[in-house]
């Protein structure tokens, strides 16, 4: 494999035939290598049924709902190796993947609760994950926000303190937000007027060693259909060579008519984390837009 897709959607009950569809015609038209869904609202019965129209071409693993809340399934191709997964709640499932590139790193898909007592406990239990040292990215529906920018609509008192312990969260595991193309929102309550909200309730989260294994990475957001939260497809592409080049930044391309606006794009926006794992986050970013013929050169 040159790259990994990791597809991860909200998709608000997973039974409904017009949503099986939505999520066979992702599949076909992205081609992820592994697809999340979180908030599936199915039982065990009900998972196993749906799991099973798959089966031919995925292997899965799935945590049942709570009558009509929650529920988490994953979907991955057989040729990502040897694939443990590993649940310790309702709120999280673990996959434990042995390949080649990398050799070993884990996925955590995250459904958290709305309460904040036990948003703290979910981040707890996560924050154990870090000490394994091994590469490591999370994605899901954290249902919090990192600041005021992340929200549209209403106060922002009703995300305040979820996303405090969002931040301690983030930063005290050393954890990076992936960034996003497209809308800045992931998730809207579908209100008319006033009562619109809008919030990127859903995100890319990974540690240092996950991202020094890709050249360069993107995560887009979808249209929202059938559901209030739009799917994220995470693009990973893995180093051409076995040596990484050393990157250095061309006066030439000052010439370039959007060289300042894809430069001010990698900076802009906050990362919560230390100041020098922040600065090599910024330049990862900055390093793999300028490089990336597709979307920066064809552009200009």
């Amino acid at each position: 494999m040159d790259s990994i897709k990791i597809l991860c959607w909200n998709c608000r009950g997973s039974s409904n035939p017009r949503t099986t569809g939505r999520i066979r015609a992702l599949m076909r038209e992205l081609s992820p290598n592994i697809v999340c869904l979180v908030e599936t609202r199915a039982d065990e019965g009900r998972a196993k049924t749906i799991c099973k129209k798959f089966s031919k071409a995925w292997e899965w693993a799935a945590i049942p709902a709570n009558g009509m809340s929650g529920g988490i399934i994953i979907f991955w191709k057989h040729e990502m190796g040897l694939v443990t997964p590993l649940a310790h709640s309702r709120y999280v499932l673990h996959l434990i993947v042995s390949n080649e590139k990398p050799k070993e790193w884990i996925l955590s898909v995250v459904y958290n609760s709305q309460h904040i007592q036990v948003q703290k406990s979910v981040w707890c239990a996560l924050a154990g994950m870090s000490s394994l040292n091994l590469p490591w990215i999370l994605t899901g529906d954290f249902n919090a926000i990192l600041s005021t920018e992340e929200h549209r609509g209403g106060g922002f008192d009703h995300y305040s303190t979820k996303s405090k312990y969002f931040s301690e969260f983030i930063s005290a595991n050393q954890l990076f937000d992936l960034g996003y193309y497209g809308s800045p929102y992931t998730w809207c309550n579908k209100q008319n007027g006033l009562a619109r909200r809008w919030a990127r309730l859903d995100r890319y989260l990974a540690n240092s060693s996950w991202i020094s294994c890709f050249d360069s990475y993107y995560n887009k957001h979808l249209c929202r259909t059938l559901s209030d939260h739009s799917p994220m497809l995470l693009t990973a592409r893995f180093f051409t060579s076995s040596k990484k080049k050393v990157f250095r930044f061309e006066n030439y391309w000052f010439e370039h008519a959007l060289c300042h606006q894809k430069v001010y794009k990698a900076w802009n926006f906050k990362t919560v984390t230390s100041p020098l794992h922040a600065f090599a986050h910024l330049t990862s970013r900055t390093r793999s837009i300028l490089l990336d013929k597709k979307t920066f050169w064809h552009v200009c």
